[in-house]
């Protein structure tokens, strides 16, 4: 899937420290292809590299529309 070669690669050229916010709006993809791909930056986040947050009210079983990237 082309999208997550592309979050892959800029999550890589974050600095350290450096935060970056994605969502399902900015993407253009839908809330359920959005959530996949949550899903699937919550699982590489367990190698840590770096770190997922999502907005309080959000669990990765509802409808995810946005989450932070904290690189390490």
């Amino acid at each position: 899937m082309d999208i997550i070669h592309q979050i892959t690669q800029k999550i890589s050229s974050l600095s350290a420290g450096e935060q970056w916010e994605i969502s399902a709006k900015a993407l253009w993809l839908s809330h359920s292809d959005f959530h996949s791909i949550a899903v699937y930056l919550n699982r590489e986040s367990e190698k840590g590299l770096f770190s997922i947050q999502q907005p309080p009210s959000s669990t990765l079983c509802e409808s995810v529309s946005m989450v932070k990237i904290i690189k390490h």
